[in-house]
């Protein structure tokens, strides 16, 4: 298994530009949304079969890691990503085949699906796949399937594509992921139970016990390059298969929620612990 993977630089924002293949895109839910944090702002499209972004920079870029955060991808849905080195013809320098969605929870009680609606009660879904790097890349292709979609669209709200940092050391066991629900209760003098429904997120955190001096260097840069301001997409468990209940439980569009603290436990050896939440 590959260790954890870390895409904290996303040059989806940087692109030139970006269009659908076919026009498609809802009203309100166009593709200028995907580089919106607020994930309730979401692209949409009602085509089910085949709809295609394309994202063009000015410039090549390196790319070995791409995510889509907070979708409503369910079981049976394909995404495939093709990579080539000119905004408009050029050459393919990678394509990752359409990687399948082999699982999707239930959705949250009162919501008859996972998409955005019922993202800030523990709806949607992320994937990704990561891949040896490519440089050069002028044209990143997104073509996407989700037949029988209860929304009647494909819905998403993040690209992140970028490169990604791996550490030579994975992180420890006993990494783990909870479910912060701010739903509150109130006992009624006649003793009933009044509840008042609050939002769910995520948070995972783990620790790095046994990180060299190159980790311990890289995860140095990450911090102070993007501190607890930034969001970033981490997997415990990449990939560029079949997406799996262990890949959507154990990955996560989050900040940093605590300051980076590393430690010298022993000669050359360094440790750190981090948390990250939901965004």
């Amino acid at each position: 298994m590959s260790n954890l993977r870390i895409l904290y630089k996303n040059i989806f924002d940087d692109h030139s530009g970006a269009a659908m293949s076919v026009p498609g895109s809802v009203i309100g839910h166009q593709l200028s949304n995907l580089k919106d944090d607020q994930k309730a702002k979401t692209w949409r499209s009602v085509d089910l079969s085949s709809p295609k972004m394309i994202i063009t920079w000015a410039s090549a870029q390196e790319i070995s890691g791409v995510a889509l955060a907070f979708t409503n991808l369910i079981a049976g849905s394909t995404f495939q990503i093709t990579l080539y080195d000119d905004p408009a013809a050029g050459t393919l320098l990678h394509d990752t085949g359409a990687i399948p969605v082999t699982y999707n929870y239930d959705p949250p009680v009162g919501f008859d699906s996972i998409g955005s609606a019922s993202f800030a009660y523990g709806g949607g879904a992320h994937v990704s796949a990561f891949f040896n790097s490519v440089s050069g890349v002028e044209r990143m292709e997104i073509e996407l399937t989700s037949a029988g979609n209860p929304d009647g669209y494909i819905e998403i709200s993040r690209i992140i594509a970028g490169k990604f940092w791996e550490p030579n050391e994975n992180a420890d066991y006993g990494a783990k992921t909870d479910f912060i629900d701010t739903t509150t209760g109130m006992r009624t003098s006649a003793g009933d139970l009044i509840t008042d429904r609050g939002t769910i997120t995520r948070a995972m955190e783990f620790s790095m016990q046994a990180m060299d001096a190159q980790d311990k260097a890289a995860l140095n840069n990450l911090f102070r390059s993007i501190g607890k301001s930034q969001p970033l997409f981490i997997s415990l468990v990449p990939g560029n298969g079949p997406i799996t209940e262990e890949q959507l439980s154990q990955q996560i569009y989050g900040k940093l929620d605590q300051d980076l603290s590393v430690t010298l436990p022993f000669f050359q050896r360094y440790s750190a612990s981090k948390r990250i939440v939901e965004v």
